[in-house]
């Protein structure tokens, strides 16, 4: 019962956290969300939740948990946004426009786009990062099994 009062409590902060950062996009605030609503919000998004502590992993390495942050330093004059560091080439299949990805559950939903056609080595570091990122722990989730998971699927390149 405790466990289900937390992950409640975890949810109703989290839902006031993601409306104060749509508010917040061109702000100089640098709050990060915690593994665990970054976690949540994946899975809300559609990750299976087998998948998610490596995505979760994968944001950490991007953004630091920074839904606001923003890479301005790609070759090809574009940006990087949010969370999981959307590229703005991305923003038209995913229907969103720069603010929109800075909101961490409308990032999570275009970051399950570029996962679906592309797969985790879309993330340079994913590629970096593999082998910590394949035993990421998050508490509540099962990752005993997760790298059969990823190689079962073929997600592993």
């Amino acid at each position: 019962m405790k466990l289900l009062i937390a992950i409640l409590s975890l949810f109703a902060s989290f839902h006031v956290f993601a409306g104060e950062q749509t508010k917040r996009v061109k702000s100089s605030n640098k709050r990060s969300m915690t593994k665990e609503q970054v976690a949540y919000t994946l899975e809300r998004a559609g990750f299976p939740r087998e998948i998610v502590p490596v995505v979760t992993c994968l944001a950490e390495k991007e953004s630091n948990f920074n839904p606001n942050a923003v890479n301005r330093h790609n070759t090809n004059n574009t940006k990087d946004h949010g969370l999981l560091q959307i590229n703005d080439i991305w923003m038209k299949d995913c229907n969103l426009n720069e603010s929109d990805l800075s909101n961490p559950l409308k990032n999570a939903r275009c970051a399950l786009k570029v996962y679906k056609k592309q797969g985790l080595t879309a993330w340079v570091t994913y590629n970096k990062f593999k082998r910590s990122c394949l035993a990421y722990e998050i508490p509540n989730y099962n990752t005993k099994t997760l790298a059969e998971v990823i190689i079962k699927n073929n997600q592993l390149m």
